[in-house]
């Protein structure tokens, strides 16, 4: 193990015992063994790392990510911690394929984005596909982080989303999340808001303050449709949801 294996392994442990806590141990809870779940904005792979075991060896994940040296970095740590069930694409995530600019502070920036409002002084060129048009059988879960493009990805993914009635995880910023929260709710979905230990409603996400120093606008986001509540969302879960 080298030096940059290290410093991942180290990382992992962290967002599971420290700076996402709720959000890990959420998603290590749910009935996803031998599913398959996507890793939307997998960045350095810490999400693939934990969604690999929360899937078992039967199960897949798959991981899109636009940063070259991002989807390259993701790969090598597949191979050094034998992450057999994942697989990597190297590309982005929108309502329609094609091609965008991708704009960044640095490699590996994890708040590079697709969005013209949020310019950064990086651009390279990537390409883009739709979930609907990947085979998906049997996804059970998305998580999706990618800097204010969450809605157009979810756009396309829509029939996707209809058919197989995943679990979905995103991070929004308040000014984003109302149109997002209507969306889900005209396909039947409910949601609740990650803060610290603690499972709040989605509405009014702004008059919370954020307990992670540095991040004060962004939320993370669980919604789900009804039936998942005891299959994949165990009731000892659900319960702690807000009413």
């Amino acid at each position: 193990m080298n030096f940059e294996d290290a410093h991942f392994l180290v990382r992992c442990l962290r967002y599971r015992f420290r700076t996402e806590r709720l959000q890990l141990k959420t998603l290590l809870s749910l009935n996803l063994r031998g599913g398959t779940v996507v890793d939307i904005g997998a960045n350095k792979g810490i999400y693939c790392y934990w969604l690999a075991r929360a899937v078992g060896p039967s199960g897949n994940v798959v991981a899109f990510e636009p940063q070259p040296e991002m989807a390259r970095y993701i790969a090598d740590r597949k191979q050094t911690f034998k992450l057999k069930n994942v697989k990597v694409l190297h590309t982005a995530l929108s309502k329609e394929a094609g091609t965008a600019t991708l704009t960044r502070r640095r490699v590996g920036d994890g708040s590079a984005s697709l969005e013209p409002s949020r310019q950064q002084i990086d651009q390279l060129q990537v390409t883009l596909a739709t979930l609907d048009s990947m085979h998906m059988p049997n996804l059970r879960f998305i998580k999706c982080d990618v800097e204010g493009h969450e809605l157009n990805v979810f756009s396309g993914a829509e029939q996707t989303i209809k058919t197989c009635r995943p679990v979905i995880q995103f991070e929004a910023v308040p000014a984003e999340a109302a149109e997002l929260f209507s969306y889900f709710e005209g396909l039947g979905y409910s949601g609740v808001m990650f803060l610290g230990d603690r499972y709040l409603p989605c509405n009014n996400p702004d008059k919370v303050e954020h307990y992670k120093f540095g991040l004060g606008g962004h939320r993370d986001f669980l919604f789900f449709p009804p039936e998942a509540i005891g299959s994949t969302i165990p009731t000892t879960v659900s319960r702690r949801f807000p009413k």
